[in-house]
């Protein structure tokens, strides 16, 4: 604990120095350039009243890199040791009677402050739509990956992250399990009580699906009533055990779900597959194999069930009443 409050501290501390640093590195060019500037210190060689146009690109700067707390004090700096050497009888405006010498003092001062408080209210005005197109562009890429009905990953996610998956497998020579999941009899839920109640029962699934994984596992909307969970570092053993414990909860709560049940098909990289593409079709042969069964069980993949190859069509093979 100690070790922890030491590491903050000092991370405090640094933060700190770094952010003095940045303050420091225009605000001194930019007070030592207006000191030169109305102290005389240039007036033998170059004339003081145009200089004064070299201290707005400290203020644009200062308005593009900080907030306006920190440009207001740097401007009120700045005029402060303008008044002060103009009060003295130097500076650029000196040169001339009082009363025109304080209204060129004021038109500076409007001039420096106006353009700092504009600059720091587009840059912040900016800052906003930045954020706003992040968090935009956020949901947007939420969207493009989540089912907006039971708000699981997709398909389209799916591909992508079980590639990614499996090569790092490989690469660290763990197991990875995926298990295919098809409601039974869904179709007469949609027949019978409507398209409402069909969404009802996805969403109840998906919520189920959910409490039944680890915070490494992903769970899919493969499609229809179909579902996909992909298992990190699962063994053969837990793989089925998730699959028997989410296939039993599914079947107590087949009541409240309008008699719907689920067969799962469960296969593991590598051991019988090692392409994303044929993963999933060994466990969609096991969830057909399930089917075949009697529905509402968990069959792992076997060679000897189907050839792997032999993708069958969904449509046209699977019977889902």
């Amino acid at each position: 604990m100690n070790a922890v409050v030491r590491e903050r501290h000092q991370t405090g501390i640094s933060g700190l120095l770094s952010y003095a640093g940045q303050v420091l590195l225009i605000a001194l060019p930019m007070l030592a350039v207006t000191y030169a500037i109305f102290s005389d210190a240039l007036a033998a060689t170059v004339p003081s009243l145009p200089l004064t146009f070299a201290i707005l690109p400290f203020v644009i700067w200062a308005a593009l890199r900080f907030g306006q707390r920190e440009v207001t004090a740097l401007n009120a700096l700045v005029c402060t040791i303008a008044v002060w050497h103009t009060l003295q009888g130097r500076g650029p405006f000196a040169s001339v009677p009082l009363n025109t010498s304080l209204l060129l003092l004021l038109a500076f001062m409007g001039t420096l402050v106006s353009t700092g408080l504009v600059l720091d209210a587009i840059v912040g005005e900016r800052s906003r739509a930045i954020e706003a197109l992040a968090h935009a562009l956020k949901t947007l890429k939420e969207e493009a990956i989540r089912d907006p009905l039971t708000d699981l990953y997709n398909r389209r996610f799916l591909r992508d992250y079980l590639s990614r998956e499996l090569m790092r497998a490989a690469r660290e020579s763990i197991r990875v399990a995926v298990i295919m999941i098809d409601l039974d009899r869904f179709k007469r839920v949609n027949d019978t009580a409507g398209h409402a109640a069909g969404d009802f029962v996805l969403t109840e699934i998906a919520a189920l699906l959910k409490r039944h994984i680890r915070g490494s596992d992903i769970a899919c909307r493969y499609g229809g009533e179909e579902f996909t969970l992909v298992l990190p570092s699962a063994t053969l053993q837990s793989a089925r055990s998730r699959g028997e414990a989410i296939c039993s909860a599914i079947r107590e709560e087949s009541g409240r779900l309008m008699g719907v049940t689920a067969s799962l098909g469960v296969a593991i990289f590598p051991d019988h597959a090692a392409e994303p593409e044929s993963l999933l079709r060994a466990a969609d042969k096991a969830l057909y194999d399930a089917k075949g069964r009697g529905r509402n069980q968990v069959r792992i993949f076997a060679r000897k069930t189907a050839k792997i190859s032999a993708f069958r069509s969904r449509t046209a093979k699977r019977a889902h009443g």
